[in-house]
């Protein structure tokens, strides 16, 4: 688990929060920042949970994965919705109004071949991150779930160069699509009120044997 104060987020994997090591935190440009590591298992379905004990603010989490946008999820001010939950949890992505994919671990695939250059952000890959942003809203229907196609992120089977030494490294990917109706959510309209994340939480996932 990671911790700011009332706020925190963790890796659950077969019922069972990931413990993380050698936490780092810091402060910049207004975001104060945590990050650890954690150990990921070949196969394993995971969530992605995040909770603010006190709710004293309107926030917006977006979950990102291997440097991709994977959900975005508000959770409101006890102040004007007191029973609300506290705590998110996000294991999926749904694909259309009807299905979804839940999020695994995968080994990443290394070919011989320097002339390959897939589009990878190496800063970001084997990186789960959520960012909380304060938001200011302007009114909230409780209504189903609005899918949007143009949004639907990719997380697919990666084959990457030998030169960048990802070999027996993990991934992210989807799982098979599966059906699962529209929930009926709070649909926040607002606007972000800061340039940069109020917080941010980053597990840096690594098989076990390459973290001992």
């Amino acid at each position: 688990m990671l911790r700011i104060g009332p706020y925190s987020a963790w890796v659950v994997v077969d019922g069972a929060g990931l413990e993380t090591h050698c936490v780092e935190s810091s402060h910049h440009n207004r975001t104060t920042s945590t990050s650890g590591w954690i150990s990921s298992e070949a196969g394993k379905k995971f969530s992605v949970y995040w909770s603010n004990a006190v709710r004293d603010v309107d926030l917006e989490a977006t979950v990102f994965i291997d440097g991709v946008e994977c959900n975005r999820h508000v959770m409101l001010a006890a102040s004007d919705f007191p029973h609300r939950p506290d705590t998110v949890r996000v294991s999926y992505t749904r694909t259309s109004d009807f299905t979804r994919r839940d999020f695994f671990f995968s080994v990443v695939q290394v070919i011989d071949d320097n002339e390959y250059l897939p589009s990878v952000d190496y800063n970001k890959f084997g990186v789960i991150t959520v960012e909380l942003w304060r938001l200011r809203v302007n009114r909230v229907v409780r209504q189903q779930l609005q899918y949007d196609p143009s949004k639907i992120p990719m997380l697919e089977f990666q084959v990457l160069p030998e030169q960048t030494k990802k070999g027996g490294t993990h991934h992210v990917r989807f799982g098979k699509e599966y059906s699962a109706s529209r929930p009926i959510v709070d649909m926040v309209d607002g606007q972000k009120l800061d340039k940069a994340p109020y917080m941010s939480f980053s597990f840096k996932y690594r098989p076990r044997g390459l973290l001992e």
